[in-house]
């Protein structure tokens, strides 16, 4: 018959050893690491968080602001959808790309000198609505500051439809 082993159980914790140099400098020689890095260094790669997509439609809001601040009507021509519908205040809405330029080739007519300013710009789905501000010389000599909100709404990359708010009465001679 075998033997049973007894083990002695104590209720008293266990004794821990004191120290001694040798086991000091070993432990101070060693970086110490937190439980927080340990776990960073092995996070699988997938778990890493992803850029954000970049929407398209914010580019095309930065596209219209910076063409616009260059006075560069030929880039911004590129922007609209060949039916688009523009529609300024007090006037009927002119459709077509055709219709933009000429709209654009009376502005410079009447306003030959116009300093831009995006004061603010938003996004929201196929909806960019940016908030002007111009300093603007009038083909008269007349100088104004002109605000002015544009909506403009867009499908498949390009300007379908845009609304501009402002007061009428800022650009009267």
């Amino acid at each position: 018959m075998a033997k049973k082993r007894v083990t002695k159980k104590t209720s008293a914790p266990a004794r821990r050893k004191k120290p001694t140099a040798k086991t000091v400098r070993a432990k101070a020689a060693k970086p110490a690491r937190s439980k927080t890095a340990a776990r960073a260094v092995t996070r699988p790669q997938a778990a890493r968080v992803a850029a954000p997509a970049i929407n398209p439609v914010r580019q095309l809001a930065q596209r219209i602001v910076d063409l616009t601040i260059k006075h560069d009507d030929e880039g911004s021509f590129a922007l609209y959808a060949s039916d688009v519908q523009s529609v300024e205040p007090g006037q009927p809405a002119m459709v077509g790309i055709e219709a933009i330029k000429q709209k654009f080739a009376g502005w410079h007519a009447m306003a030959p000198q116009a300093t831009w300013r995006a004061r603010s710009v938003m996004v929201d789905g196929n909806t960019i609505a940016i908030e002007w501000e111009a300093d603007v010389t009038f083909a008269t000599g007349k100088q104004a500051v002109l605000n002015e909100v544009a909506i403009h709404e867009v499908e498949n990359g390009k300007i379908v439809r845009e609304r501009f708010y402002y007061d009428r009465a800022a650009i009267q001679p």
